[in-house]
């Protein structure tokens, strides 16, 4: 009788521990939301606290370079750049691809816009949203 007292009440506290887990996944909501270039014109929507990262390919096969990312920094701010070289060297024109994550630092609303230039040229749009964060 006491085994059966004892397996009742592990089961229950098993049970219970699971639906607690169960509804605290629901309060964290993945910590990362990766976006490339096909989301450019869209609106991403982000909870503080997750992290936006952006992938694009590297314009260098056309001679540009990219520009500084332009944001509202009182909302977002950019936590990393990372250049990432090509999977395979023998792809001509292939000059890989940056990565930039951002964190979000509270509530609103701003336009993330990623630029290159060539030379002397005029900055050219290379991707832009709105980053709405809740």
């Amino acid at each position: 009788m006491k085994s059966k007292t004892l397996l009742t009440l592990a089961t229950i506290a098993v049970f219970t521990g699971t639906l607690t887990s169960c509804k605290k996944g629901q309060n964290n909501p993945d910590l990362s939301v990766k976006i490339n270039g096909l989301d450019s014109g869209k609106t991403v929507t982000l909870i503080n606290g997750q992290t936006l990262e952006l992938t694009l390919g590297n314009p260098g096969d056309g001679g540009y370079t990219f520009n500084p990312p332009q944001y509202d920094s009182t909302i977002l701010k950019l936590t990393d750049h990372i250049r990432i070289p090509p999977v395979n060297s023998a792809n001509i024109g292939d000059f890989g691809k940056d990565t930039w994550r951002f964190s979000t630092l509270k509530p609103g609303s701003a336009t993330l816009t990623i630029t290159a230039t060539r030379g002397h040229e005029n900055p050219v749009a290379m991707f832009t949203d709105t980053v709405v964060i809740k």
